[in-house]
């Protein structure tokens, strides 16, 4: 019986010293994702800078006018250039909290504030890969013995729960 328990130990913290490596990463994919997103978000968006330079306004006047026109094709189209001027505005924040994370907290970063459709996007795209990371592989390793003994107690307490109580014969 111990062999056994010695086994689903061992399986465990592998386990969770591979899965725990994947996470750097997975961070990486999602960054890479974040970029491409954003670079495509500032391209569109500088094309309407560039129509508000080519009328003579600033891009704010620009955008206010589309937002205030009588013409409801002219303000639905503000409002979308609204829209992709907020979202480069938190695009760009994230990045910013991404590049200024260190190693430990950049996968605390995505899963905090992270952008849902990139996100889902990562996820689509990534696939588990061979490269360990040994900081994020001892995370794993720690939390898979954790995991282990948690429920190797929570099994022994059902266990002795289950057993007779009557005096044993000696």
């Amino acid at each position: 019986m111990r062999m056994l328990r010695d086994l689903v130990f061992l399986a465990f913290v592998l386990t969770g010293a591979v899965a725990g490596s994947q996470v750097p990463a997975f961070v990486d994919a999602y960054t890479q994702r974040l970029g491409g997103a954003l670079d495509e978000a500032r391209s569109t968006l500088a094309g309407f800078e560039s129509a508000a330079a080519g009328s003579g306004l600033t891009f704010d006047d620009y955008l206010r006018r589309l937002l205030q026109s009588e013409d409801v094709a002219f303000r639905k189209t503000g409002e979308a250039v609204d829209r992709l001027a907020a979202r480069v505005a938190m695009l760009t924040a994230l990045e910013r909290d991404l590049a200024t994370a260190g190693p430990w907290t950049r996968p605390w970063v995505v899963a905090r504030s992270h952008d849902r459709l990139i996100l889902e996007r990562a996820y689509e795209q990534w696939s588990p890969g061979l490269s360990l990371d040994p900081r994020w592989g001892a995370a794993g390793l720690g939390f898979g013995w954790l995991l282990h003994a948690a429920l190797a107690g929570t099994a022994g307490m059902i266990e002795r729960r289950r057993r007779p109580q009557w005096p044993r014969p000696r």
